[in-house]
């Protein structure tokens, strides 16, 4: 670890450090990474005036319109309050957005070239020992519970394992499935037998905690990061043999986990089934008819920054209205009874209830059998203020589609420039379709959770990407501490010393 730290220069330590920290505390506090986040920005500030003079060099000047682009996302939640009535929430979002801005500009700002792949290394594996410790913290107490307080092995599982400081089990899928591509990376680009072991071990851990906290998208995405990981190390890195390999360990890997956890796959399996059945749904398609018309109604500028939780619900109490209509005020009553002393979870027994109710009372009870779901799931909204369950119609019912362009931005802009520069990186990209793949079912960028997960290591991983590799000029040691070079050649000294 001391090493990675070598012939850096004391603001350098300092960022290389609390990047490190942030990308510990990221599983389990927002609050301590958004602390972070604050000691970076001040770090930044002083090594950009007192150990870079104020200046840019060509590298960072290079993708500025990139890193201001990226910016820009902040800059229109800004926007949207000028037309925004309520007011007090619209700044609550501006501020939880900051990261948005931070992050672009202090790798902007500050000179990153000292960071290599194996200070990147560090810092994934900061990320990779947070998890796996937040994991083990649970487990233990789930143990002891089930040990000395007779819990159930439910106690193992989903919201249940987070007893002692609970996330959101979709972003801890999150966290865990880019803590997965470092252990891949270190696996494969690591010569070192006892590292290779070590990112092994982690690997699996990090795949267990996921089965274990049952996050749909973080199980789907679990097996696509597989195929991704099979697919570059065959067809991209051409080691066909370990790629064979590697691909008969995760069929083995998938096969015992759906015996050994078959409560994880029934999440899965669970929800294809109430999709595809007639008398059932789930419940991100039930809230999508509710907020729908408030979609469509304000895709050009939205309805502004502090509005969309009010017009969302607004648009999900019209729902609920149409529904009632359809299947009378009277049943809808006794509907509403029946939720108010049980769970929202549809079941069959109380569609037959309410069917035969329905037709004491002269309703058609088709009709009930058609929208109970529905009423079921959109009372459920309602009680929760469940936001948009979708990143990017959230931000077009927030700040319409310009800011909808600009998210996609981050996705597109990469790929741009990996076809342009004709390079790939591996991490960068699964980390970004890993992001994109989970703003389908989560609103991502509403929470801390994921903000700040989001900006910095996309940041982070855009600096390193598309940084050019540059040969370094011969300087010597003495000339750089005589402070008898300039600031692009120190910069330039820092790498090839790293």
């Amino acid at each position: 670890m001391k090493k990675i730290f070598d012939g850096l220069r004391p603001f350098q330590k300092a960022e290389l450090l609390i990047m490190m920290l942030l990308a510990f505390a990221i599983p389990f506090s927002w609050l301590a990474a958004q602390y972070c986040e604050v000691a970076l920005l001040l770090c930044a500030v002083l090594k950009f005036i007192f150990d870079q003079k104020c200046q840019l060099n060509e590298n960072q000047k290079r993708f500025k319109w990139a890193y201001i682009i990226f910016a820009m996302t902040w800059v229109m939640y800004l926007i949207g309050m000028i037309y925004t009535d309520n007011q007090s929430f619209g700044w609550m979002q501006v501020s939880k957005k900051l990261g948005f801005l931070i992050f672009p500009m202090i790798f902007l700002f500050s000179d990153m070239s000292y960071i290599t792949k194996q200070r990147l290394k560090a810092i994934g594996n900061t990320l990779i020992l947070g998890c796996i410790l937040f994991f083990f913290m649970n487990l233990v107490y789930a143990v002891y519970d089930v040990i000395f307080n007779g819990e159930t092995t439910a106690r193992f599982f989903d919201q249940e394992l987070m007893k002692w400081y609970y996330v959101h089990h979709s972003y801890l899928s999150m966290y865990a499935s880019l803590g997965l591509m470092f252990c891949f990376m270190g696996i494969f680009e690591n010569t070192e037998r006892k590292v290779k072991i070590i990112n092994i071990l982690a690997y699996i851990i990090l795949v267990v905690f996921i089965i274990l906290v049952r996050s749909r998208a973080g199980l789907i995405w679990m097996v696509l990061t597989f195929a991704l990981q099979w697919i570059w190390l065959t067809f991209i890195m051409k080691k066909k043999k370990m790629g064979w390999i590697l691909g008969g360990i995760f069929i083995l890997v998938l096969a015992g986990a759906i015996v050994a956890f078959p409560q994880s796959v029934t999440r899965i399996t669970k929800t294809i089934t109430n999709i595809t059945s007639e008398h059932s749904s789930d419940h991100r398609l039930v809230q999508f008819k509710g907020y729908k018309s408030v979609l469509t109604d304000n895709w050009l500028f939205g309805v502004g920054t502090g509005d969309r939780s009010d017009e969302t619900m607004a648009s999900y109490y019209r729902y609920k209205a149409d529904i009632t209509g359809k299947i009378t005020p009277e049943m809808a009553e006794i509907i509403d009874k029946v939720i108010d002393n049980q769970w929202y979870e549809p079941e069959e027994s109380m569609r037959r209830d309410m069917m035969a109710e329905a037709e004491k009372r002269g309703v058609d009870p088709e009709i009930i059998s058609t929208y109970l779901v529905e009423y079921q799931f959109i009372r459920y909204a309602i009680d929760n203020e469940i936001n948009a369950h979708n990143m990017f119609f959230e931000t077009v019912i927030s700040i319409g589609i310009i800011g909808l362009l600009l998210l996609l931005a981050y996705f597109v802009i990469p790929i741009v420039l990996w076809i342009k520069t004709k390079t790939f990186d591996m991490l960068y990209f699964s980390f970004l379709m890993m992001i994109g793949f989970n703003a389908l079912f989560e609103s991502i960028f509403e929470v801390q959770l994921g903000i700040i997960f989001f900006c910095f290591f996309n940041s982070l991983l855009f600096t390193l990407s598309f940084r050019p590799k540059q040969s370094a000029p011969v300087i010597s040691t003495e000339a750089k501490r005589s402070g008898e070079i300039s600031f692009n050649q120190r910069r330039h000294f820092d790498r090839s010393e790293a």
